[in-house]
């Protein structure tokens, strides 16, 4: 059982110790033994003793312009999990860097430099990056290093736009129309699925020629119709354009239809994601 209460405090402690300017990796995970040893490292900080564990890596960087401005890290290893997972985990030292990721469970706000996972992520797992730039900002994230399998895909997921990415051998630009600040904008998303439009290509629960969101003119609410009752647990989220987390729901899954309030919301314009089973649906919305 994780210690939720203590994920801030045990994540930037392990960032102050083991995260330099340099980036070092955790030390548990097994240079000995991972798919591609990272080459600056000597035989010496390798671990001779260590069991057998594949280890697959990842590595982002943004730039502004050709400067360097950021560096986050996601790893790949048997046991891990979506939550903290101390030693492996570490928090960014910078909490506003301008690009970094979060847990995907137990998630308590804490920006973290360094990401580890379960292997079964590689193949279905979107993850919360946190991107800091400045209105008017130009910048691109880059694959700088990568060791993983031929059949997984690495997608950018804009939550705005409802849009799909790839960033193996492309690098993804944006000029931010707003200043970005913190989570709920974009996510990383590895899968071994072709992903595109507004909705995953393959397989995906939502059924865009049935779904139905609408505000009616004396309503204090959303209405969605038209939900997948075989989809399971659906979340709803409400973002405004500055990719805010407004509102979420977690939807009955044996509904076909629910609400989500707009009281207290003011006019303008917002996006609704619809996510079940790591498959998405976002619609643009006036309210």
């Amino acid at each position: 059982m994780k210690k939720i209460i203590l994920l801030p405090t045990l994540a930037l402690l392990f960032s102050f110790t083991s995260h330099s300017k340099n980036h070092e990796i955790p030390s548990n995970f097994d240079t000995v033994n991972t798919v591609n040893s990272i080459s600056n490292h000597s035989e010496q900080q390798q671990v001779s003793n260590a069991p057998f564990l594949t280890t697959y890596s990842l590595f982002l960087k943004l730039y502004n312009g050709n400067t360097e401005a950021a560096e986050t890290r996601f790893y790949f290893q048997d046991g891990l999990t979506l939550g903290l997972d101390p030693g492996y985990d570490a928090g960014a030292f910078d909490q506003d860097m301008p690009l970094s990721s979060q847990l995907v469970e137990d998630n308590q706000g804490t920006n973290f430099a360094i990401n580890a996972m379960g292997l079964e992520s590689m193949y279905n797992q979107a993850v919360p990056l946190v991107v800091n730039q400045m209105e008017g900002q130009t910048f691109r994230i880059h694959i700088s290093q990568s060791v993983m399998p031929e059949n997984v895909n690495v997608y950018i997921e804009d939550i705005l736009e409802g849009t799909f990415t790839p960033i193996v051998g492309k690098d993804f630009e944006y000029t931010a129309q707003n200043n970005l600040s913190g989570e709920g904008r974009f996510q990383i998303v590895f899968s071994s699925e072709i992903l595109g439009g507004e909705v995953l290509a393959s397989n995906n629960v939502f059924d865009t020629n049935s779904l139905v969101v609408f505000k009616a003119p004396n309503d204090s609410y959303l209405t969605i119709q038209g939900l997948p009752t075989v989809a399971g647990k659906i979340s709803a989220t409400l973002y405004n354009m500055l990719g805010m987390q407004l509102r979420t729901k977690i939807i009955n899954p044996n509904s076909s239809s629910d609400r989500i309030s707009t009281q207290n919301i003011p006019t303008g314009t917002y996006v609704l994601q619809l996510r079940a089973n790591n498959q998405t649906y976002a619609k643009k919305l006036i309210l």
